[in-house]
């Protein structure tokens, strides 16, 4: 009886196996690597996203305890901390895009120096430095997250029509400016921004918190006015999305569409106004008309330093294109670029 129970519990541990070896090869590995999975659109995260979570959650506090102390053992100032940081981040990190390989369909994974290492888009510092990974981005966070865990005040700033990414830290009564994927340190922010293209700039802690619209300390700004209404009476609460494609343009094979800038909502007028660095724009208005569709317009702009442009649109007798609601998420969760 014994022998036959034992033998039952074995046949049982093989045919687990044999599913746990399909469940890897043909849901886990794809969800984990590729780009593009049936799953993604019903589970709407890509697994490979919870590692970095579950890895900083585990070694996050050793890990960065350990570096701090390396690097930062001779540092008894926030400028002499910030060097060092910048520093340290210089020499330890490499781009992912060195190796990548956008015919792959393991993207995720690098070889660097004979070593494969797995680059992963996240906020979680701790799997960043496990990585070894990092673009401009990763840069500034883990820049940010190391000086508030030395105690000082640091801030992360984006361009995001642009895809850039530095830090500010607080030293002497003013922020100072840094970008430590470059490691320099920025006396001049106008000089800093000539040439970059930067539209909208923004600062914000590590954790996304006191978000600000900085773009006037960098680049000169004009000002874009959309008012929308409908017979003579404003609408409220439309969505104004607006694109930058100056990169989609510079590098077609990187980014395939332009990138958003900056977000807003109508206020009570159906008025909604922003302060932009001088470029052409994309300006997408969404007005919901029931949960799952909208009527969506489209409009190309200039935007000029020291002037103001103007779009006015009647909804009432520019019907527009009717289609999905592409600012369902931003109604469901809140989440704008900016107030």
């Amino acid at each position: 009886m014994k022998k036959i129970k034992n033998e039952n519990i074995k046949r049982i541990g093989h045919y687990l196996k044999i599913v746990l070896k399909y469940i890897i090869v043909f849901v886990f590995f794809p969800i984990l690597f590729c780009d593009f999975c049936p799953v993604y659109p019903l589970i709407g995260l890509k697994i490979i996203n919870i590692l970095p979570w579950l890895y900083s959650h585990t070694y996050g506090n050793k890990l960065v305890n350990n570096i701090l102390k390396n690097i930062t053992a001779n540092s008894t100032s926030p400028d002499d901390t910030a060097i060092s940081i910048m520093s340290w981040e210089h020499t330890y990190f490499q781009s992912p895009y060195l190796a990548y390989n956008p015919n792959s369909i393991l993207k995720n994974i690098v070889k660097i120096n004979g070593k494969y290492h797995l680059f992963i888009r996240t906020k979680e510092v701790p799997w960043i430095i496990h990585s070894r990974l990092a673009n401009c981005g990763e840069y500034a966070m883990v820049f940010v997250y190391l000086m508030n865990k030395k105690g000082y005040k640091a801030r992360l700033i984006t361009a995001p029509g642009e895809d850039h990414a530095w830090a500010e830290y607080f030293s002497h009564g003013i922020w100072i400016t840094v970008d430590p994927s470059e490691d320099i340190v920025v006396v001049n922010k106008s000089r800093f921004a000539k040439g970059k293209h930067w539209s909208y700039i923004i600062s914000e802690n590590f954790d996304g918190s006191d978000k600000k619209d900085i773009t006037v300390e960098y680049v000169p700004t004009g000002i874009l006015k959309i008012q929308i209404s409908t017979n003579g009476h404003p609408v409220k609460d439309a969505y104004v999305i607006i694109k930058d494609p100056y990169l989609m343009k510079l590098d077609p094979k990187r980014y395939k569409s332009p990138r958003v800038v900056v977000i807003n909502k109508t206020n009570e007028k159906g008025i909604v106004t922003f302060k932009l660095g001088k470029n052409e724009y994309i300006v997408k208005i969404i007005k919901p008309e029931y949960l799952l569709f909208a009527r969506i317009y489209t409009k190309n702009v200039r935007v000029f330093p020291k002037n103001e442009t103007k779009i006015y649109i009647d909804v009432a007798k520019d019907k527009g294109k009717f289609g999905c609601n592409i600012a369902l998420p931003l109604q469901v969760f809140g989440k704008l670029y900016a107030n």
